[in-house]
Formats: structure tokens, C-alpha cells, sequence
């Protein structure tokens, strides 16, 4: 059987076209993260660019300043410096004290003077202890303010051979040679105890101190709330 002239030429059926697979559907989360990872790309080109360092774009769902600020090592230590200087400033008012109104000793003819009273009569932050620890650092002001009256700074002052009882101070100042171990003057069992009266005396005698002299004889009276020195005379040991 003979060919057919031409049959060869005849145009060819077109193929249908190949089917193909659906588009995957694109997660919501990964679009956004693969957007901020582009976002971070940019922003490491442009400090690249520029040499710069610009604040990096917020985060949505960032901290609020103040969870920074407690998540902060420098706040907290800050904030302890402050609760220690506080409590140094706290004790030194209440040991070394503040003129309280309440702690003024005063008598019938009214207040006398500046005679700043302490919660005790001895130990070392009692009156005579305090006295002592004023000495050792020449505070005047504060030594002589624990004496009641006039007339017995003025008999403390004559005995040592000085115009007033600052002066005084001053001189036994001089002869200090440890203010350390005079200022931690040390009393007997007894003198520690509560007083059961108004009014005790206290020698320095029956005391331990080193490193200075001796004070002689206190009169040691409460008077309001506090004990101030209302007599005042030598000891037989200094």
C-alpha cells in the first residue's frame, strides 16, 4: 500500500498541557518571620553602610521600661546603697544624737541650758560613755552639752586648769593617745543594769580606760527622758 502524498504534512493535534501541582498555601508565621528576618537584614546593611549603631526597630509584644528597670543589676545596687547610707544616717542620729525637745533637761527655774540627756546613765552609748567619746574626739560641743548647768561645766573646767568646759576639752584632748581604746571605755556589770533610782554616781575609778585620762566623779540624774551629768567632781585616781 503506497503512501498517501502529503499525508506526512498534515498539522499535528495539539497535546494538552501537563498539570501541575497546586500552590502550597503559605503559613501566616512563617511569612511573618522570614518579613523580620528581612527587616534584620536591612538594618545589618545599613550600620554597615553607615558606621552607625541606630536603635533597633521594637518588637511588638516588647518589655515596658519598668521590667527593664527591675531586671536591672545596676537599680538593685543602687537601691542598696541607698538603704545602707540610710541606716548609717539612721543610727548615727539615734546613738549619737539629735537635739529632741523631749530629751531637754530642764529644772523648776526652767531650761538651763542645752543639757542633751541619753537613754542610760553609763555604758558606751550612756552619758558617762558618751562624755568619754566625745573627749577622745574633741566635740565640744557635744561633751559639754551633758552637763545640766553652767556652774558644773565651770567646776569640771576649773579643775583642769581651763577658762570654760570647752577649753577643758581641749586640753584633755592633748593628752589622748589612743582614741580607739578611749572611746570604748569600759564599765562594771553593775553599772549596766537598769537603775532603780533617779540618780546614780559613777567614778571613773571603778572604770576600765585605756589610752587617755581619767574623768573623775559623775552625778548622773534622769531628768524628763533622759540622764544628764548634774554634779561633777575629781576622783582620787585622776
Amino acid at each position: 500500500m503506497t503512501d498517501e502524498p502529503g499525508k506526512d504534512l498534515a498539522p499535528r493535534q495539539p497535546q494538552p498541557p501537563t498539570p501541575q501541582p497546586p500552590a502550597p498555601q503559605v503559613d501566616p508565621e512563617q511569612l511573618r518571620q522570614f518579613q523580620e528576618f528581612q527587616r534584620f537584614q536591612e538594618y545589618q546593611r545599613y550600620q554597615e553602610s553607615t558606621g552607625q549603631a541606630p536603635q533597633a526597630p521594637k518588637q511588638p509584644g516588647g518589655k515596658r521600661w519598668w521590667l527593664v528597670v527591675l531586671g536591672s543589676s545596676i537599680f538593685w545596687r543602687a537601691l542598696f546603697f541607698l538603704l545602707v547610707v540610710f541606716s548609717a544616717v539612721w543610727a548615727y542620729n539615734h546613738f549619737f544624737g539629735v537635739d529632741d525637745p523631749g530629751d531637754i533637761a530642764s529644772n523648776s527655774g526652767g531650761v538651763t541650758g542645752a543639757a542633751q540627756g541619753l537613754a542610760a546613765p553609763a555604758g558606751l552609748q550612756g552619758t558617762v560613755g558618751m562624755f568619754y567619746k566625745h573627749v577622745s574626739f574633741a566635740d565640744t560641743t557635744r561633751a559639754c552639752t551633758l552637763f545640766l548647768r553652767d556652774d558644773t561645766r565651770q567646776k569640771f573646767a576649773n579643775a583642769y586648769g581651763a577658762s570654760d568646759c570647752a577649753d577643758a576639752v581641749k586640753t584633755l584632748k592633748s593628752k589622748v593617745t589612743s582614741v580607739d581604746k578611749y572611746q570604748q571605755v569600759m564599765f562594771p556589770p553593775d553599772m549596766l543594769k537598769t537603775p532603780t533610782t533617779t540618780k546614780v554616781t559613777i567614778d571613773s575609778c571603778a572604770l576600765t580606760v585605756e589610752g587617755g585620762p581619767r574623768l573623775g566623779t559623775f552625778v548622773v540624774e534622769k531628768i524628763n527622758a533622759g540622764w544628764v551629768i548634774t554634779d561633777w567632781s575629781e576622783s582620787t585616781c585622776g
